[in-house]
């Protein structure tokens, strides 16, 4: 009996670390899975940020694209607005020529029914009732000036009926020309609103795979996590078992105008993210409102760059720099020189963002700098 107690005693621990021994492998050859697993998803979550960053370019070019065509369409309102002033115009100025040719209708018809009069008298009988001398020359001078009249008015009627047949073809041209700006215009801005769904659409379904990815990888990750911890308990429990179980313009505090009068929807030094504060200003703002610069200056970058979408940056000397980003469209150059009346761009939601605002940086020795500080007060700076 002892005997069989004995071998118990030496079986019993043996059979519990061999079953320790089978489920660690079991664990091992699961966490191995696992890493194979996470292996393959860091292969294509690799491939899909290499696809999104080839979509960010593309993002570039398409919004790039899309501030050049809300440019064109600017200058193409502008146009229309001319041709209507014009048209305004002719519309006036035949109304003029309109009445001055009814009253030189009405000179000739005059001088019509007097030269019929006068034709009822015969010059022969005219000269033999004339009389005296004198009377026959005022009656010559009179028939002269009547017959030159007469040419006047031919002459005069004429040209105010060339002159309103022309500016009534140059209505009709104007009018022509505006209704081809505006199918021009309605064509342009269809073909914007498409590349916008486009972009969307191209943003939309590749932030919602790069995010699938991410969760599934951060799950996996955790449960690899898990994994680790409970086989370091194995390892700890085998070997507690014993051997063998193991195995330059003046730029002054508080006087530079604000770029877009909009709502502040977030502050400098505000927490941006986890880890990250923003370094300026975001102005809440409706898409096609105008900005303007803080102050007087040359712009020295005017383009689309990943994160900020089509940003223009303006040099006012001294090492003060102002930034405006996530615009719609840009209305400046680089080299351009603008003073705060012009329009500079355009508040957008470039650079790939769902929210339409202006963001508005300012750097002072190339450091960025509380733009608040900087700026005129206003009622909601507080």
């Amino acid at each position: 009996m002892n005997r069989c107690l004995l071998i118990a005693c030496l079986v019993l621990p043996i059979a519990a670390a061999s079953g320790q021994t089978d489920e660690l492998a079991s664990r091992e050859a699961r966490l191995e899975t696992l890493r194979e697993q996470i292996g393959a998803l860091q292969d294509r979550l690799a491939e899909d940020r290499q696809r999104a960053g080839g979509l960010e370019a593309e993002l570039g070019r398409l919004e790039r694209r899309i501030g050049e065509t809300r440019t064109t369409l600017r200058d193409l309102e502008a146009g229309i607005q001319r041709r209507r002033e014009r048209i305004r115009q002719l519309q006036a100025d035949i109304a003029r020529r309109a009445e001055r040719t009814t009253a030189h209708r009405q000179q000739l018809a005059e001088s019509l029914r007097a030269t019929y009069r006068q034709g009822r008298t015969p010059a022969l009988r005219l000269l033999l009732n004339a009389g005296e001398p004198a009377r026959l020359q005022r009656l010559l001078v009179y028939q002269s000036r009547l017959a030159g009249a007469r040419t006047e008015a031919v002459q005069a009627a004429e040209s105010a009926i060339r002159e309103l047949r022309d500016q009534r073809a140059e209505r009709a041209d104007a009018l022509a020309a505006q209704q081809a700006d505006r199918a021009r215009r309605q064509e342009r801005l269809e073909a914007l609103q498409a590349k916008l769904d486009e972009r969307d659409a191209l943003l939309a379904s590749t932030r919602e795979r790069i995010r699938e990815q991410d969760e599934q990888l951060a799950r996996r990750r955790d449960e690899a996590e898990s994994l680790n911890q409970l086989i370091e308990d194995l390892r700890e429990r085998l070997a507690a078992a014993g051997p063998g179980a193991d195995a330059t313009v003046d730029i002054a505090e508080g006087g530079l105008v604000w770029p877009h009068q909009g709502p502040l929807l977030a502050r400098y030094g505000s927490q941006r993210a986890a880890d990250l504060d923003w370094t300026g200003l975001l102005i809440g703002g409706a898409a096609g409102d105008p900005v303007n610069p803080v102050a007087a200056g040359q712009v020295v970058f005017a383009d689309w760059l990943r994160g900020l979408g089509l940003l223009l940056i303006i040099d006012h000397g001294n090492g003060y720099l102002s930034l405006y980003g996530r615009n719609q469209a840009l209305y400046a150059n680089v080299g351009d020189r603008v003073t705060t009346r012009d329009v500079i761009a355009t508040v957008g939601r470039s650079g790939g963002r769902a929210e339409t605002a202006l963001y508005f940086e300012l750097r002072a020795a190339g450091k960025p700098v509380d733009p608040m500080s900087w700026l005129q007060s206003r009622d909601d700076d507080d």
